[in-house]
């Protein structure tokens, strides 16, 4: 696919000594509270997860300070989901192999029933109508072409759902191979995160039932050049911010609007 995008949206990855540069946003003042210590996160650990991806949502989920828990598609199959108001997906794919059609099912009935459903990359797509169909249209890979590399994305800080209006107007996002979302209604689907030359949405965040359900193509869990991930895998990449902070705004949101 030809890239659309100009060059200077991509920062490729390079090994250098860099100091991280750790967005206002994203700080948070030790012993303050982040709004998610009584939040109960299952972090799926199952089959299908990229484990570079659960490792850095474990201490994404850890540094809010939230309730955290795993599950994995035994348990799901099993009802564990009635005991959390959240769950999350790393990245990775195959889902459905293992949670097979009962376990799916479970997890619609999780967010319709006032449940989150928080997932990035292969997760998020799984999310859409080649899975889940928790969002009502499709998933499109791949926008600037296939590779590993830092993109500048904007900002929705006019968001009708998270407010963002603090937030800084772009974030430089790990991109992998990463797609966008698209409906025939996109009435009620808050676009968090966009990409710069198109304005196509990266990263989504709505209402299910009674549930809430956030998407991201892009990976915002990594911290690139910064070892509080717990992955050092992308750590040769000389990312400037954090996207840590935004996504507290939007799990904050997720809770608070999910009636559960």
């Amino acid at each position: 696919m030809a890239n659309k995008f100009a060059a200077s949206y991509r920062k490729p990855i390079i090994a250098v000594s860099v100091v991280a540069v750790v967005a206002a946003s994203a700080f948070i003042v030790l012993g303050a509270p982040t709004g998610m210590e009584d939040v109960r996160v299952a972090i799926y650990d199952g089959g299908g997860i990229l484990e570079s991806s659960k490792i850095a949502v474990d201490n994404l989920f850890a540094w809010m300070r939230a309730r955290v828990s795993h599950v994995n598609e035994t348990s799901i199959r099993a009802g564990a989901l009635a005991d959390y108001d959240m769950l999350v997906m790393p990245a990775g794919g195959g889902f459905g192999e293992y949670l097979h059609s009962d376990g799916m099912d479970a997890i619609c009935q999780f967010v319709e029933d006032g449940g989150s459903y928080f997932g990035i990359c292969g997760s998020a797509r799984f999310a859409t109508d080649t899975g889940l169909r928790l969002f009502n249209g499709t998933y499109s890979p791949a926008v600037d072409g296939y590779g590993e590399f830092l993109m500048e994305m904007n900002v929705n800080r006019s968001s009708s759902g998270p407010d963002l209006s603090d937030e800084p107007e772009s974030y430089s996002i790990f991109y992998w191979n990463s797609g966008y979302f698209s409906a025939d209604n996109m009435s009620g689907i808050i676009p968090i995160v966009t990409y710069p030359d198109n304005d196509l949405p990266a990263m989504i965040a709505f209402k299910y039932g009674l549930g809430t359900v956030f998407l991201s193509s892009p990976h915002p869990e990594f911290e690139e050049g910064s070892d509080r991930d717990g992955v050092t895998y992308f750590d040769a990449l000389g990312d400037p911010d954090s996207e840590w902070g935004l996504l507290l705004k939007v799990c904050l949101w997720l809770t608070q609007e999910s009636e559960s």
